[in-house]
Order: structure tokens, then sequence, then C-alpha cells
């Protein structure tokens, strides 16, 4: 890491910090609830452990019979306040309207932080499927309103369990650096939830330049889709004979 992001001690302590968390609470997420809660509790043990003034909030989504609602369970609490997340407060349902959700929750966050330049700010989208419910908003919409808040410093991820999420993020405009595609399995997903509070914590530090993944960390979380990963580690071709692959003998 360059000389010129790290930072004195005295400085860390000083740094504020809003991280905010929008939770897929679609039906699909039910096959991986009980990891998923898990794997968040060790997220916010780990950034418990900031020397850093850190807020955090927790914000689940899902389309709820034609309506979207977004479920606000903390709301710029102080990380050292904010307790385990309980399986109960974490119920899947419904549809996937990640386009609208997440529009709404940057520009709540926005709204907020209005006429303030002393906070960093961090959020992490999160979902296991295709945007297929929102209204209000467009995919163009969303990279605009990502990009602006890029250019006040903002960080984004975004992390797709069990999905290719890297063609979700472009739309986003959220860089392929940013972005995991961490397997549905146990430890895929406290992998990636551990990837991504660890780099978050060293970002608010200021110890990092920024919150993106780094190729082993993306590795140890069962991602399959990372473009530069296929890129540097191409496919094998397939054996052929008589112009048949082996896959095609009967």
């Amino acid at each position: 890491m360059p000389d010129d992001t790290t930072v004195t001690q005295t400085q860390k302590t000083t740094e504020k910090t809003l991280v905010t968390l929008l939770l897929d609470r679609s039906g699909s997420m039910q096959s991986v609830r009980d990891d998923t809660v898990g794997a968040i509790n060790a997220w916010l043990s780990e950034l418990r452990q900031t020397e850093a003034e850190m807020r955090f909030s927790l914000v689940l989504f899902d389309d709820n019979l034609g309506k979207m609602e977004l479920q606000k369970l903390h709301v710029a609490n102080p990380i050292q306040e904010v307790p385990d997340l309980k399986p109960e407060d974490f119920q899947p349902r419904g549809m996937t309207p990640l386009i609208d959700a997440a529009c709404d929750t940057i520009r709540a966050v926005r709204e907020s932080l209005e006429g303030r330049d002393d906070v960093k700010v961090i959020i992490a989208i999160q979902t296991d499927g295709d945007e297929n419910r929102s209204r209000e908003n467009r995919w163009e919409d969303l990279r605009a309103l990502i990009a602006e808040c890029e250019k006040s410093g903002w960080q984004f991820t975004f992390m797709g369990c069990g999905i290719d999420a890297y063609g979700q993020g472009a739309r986003m405009g959220i860089r392929s650096e940013n972005t995991v595609s961490y397997g549905k399995d146990l430890l895929a997903t406290c992998a990636a939830f551990a990837a991504t509070a660890e780099n978050t914590r060293l970002y608010a530090a200021g110890t990092r330049a920024d919150v993106s993944y780094t190729a082993e960390q993306k590795m140890r979380s069962g991602d399959r889709f990372d473009p530069e990963t296929q890129e540097s580690n191409p496919a094998p071709v397939t054996p052929v004979i008589g112009g048949l692959g082996w896959g095609a003998r009967k």
C-alpha cells in the first residue's frame, strides 16, 4: 500500500465513517438465511474493532404484495451499540426491487449528510438475484446517482450471492474491483462478508485507499465470475475427436 494512504494514529481516531448495508430480503434469500445472519454478525464483530468513529445503518428491502418495503433496522447508530442480527429480524419474502431500493437508500443517506464533508460514506449493496420489481427508477438513474456520489468520495460495494454479479454491478456503475460474486455455502458467505468488513474497517481507519476486493478475497469467497481472474486463467480447451467434444459421447 502506498505511503500516502497511511495516516497517524491520532488521525485515525478522529475519522468519521457511515456504513450502510442494503440487504436483500426477497424470498429466494430463504435458502441462505441462517448463513447470511451468521456472516453479518461476524461482519459487525469485525467493524466493532475499528478505532475510527463509525456509525452503521442496516436496511432490508423487498417487494411485498406489490409494494416496495425498506425496513430500517438501524439508522446511523454507533457501531459499538449495534447488536447482532437475530434470525427473527430477517424473514425473506417477496420480490427484488433492487434499483428502487438502492436509489431510495442512497438518496436518504445523501440527504442526511447534506452540508457535511467530514464523513466517509460506504454503501454495501447485497442481493442473490436479478432486479425484477422496481417501478420508480431505471438502471441509468441508479448509475448516475452512484457516479455523482463517487465524485464526493463515497465508496460502493456490490455483493452477489450465487449469481454473476458483474453484469448488474456494471449497470449500476460499480467497478468490478468493488464487486464480488460469492458462493451460496457457509464458508463462501462468511468469507465475502469478512472481506467486506476488513476492507471497510481499514478504509475507515485511513490505512486503505478504498474498499475494493483483492483477488485472494474473491477466491476465498468462491467467486467464479471475476472477469480479471477469468482473463488471467482462461477455461481449458475441451479435447475434440472427430469434431465432437468428449461430453458428446454416449
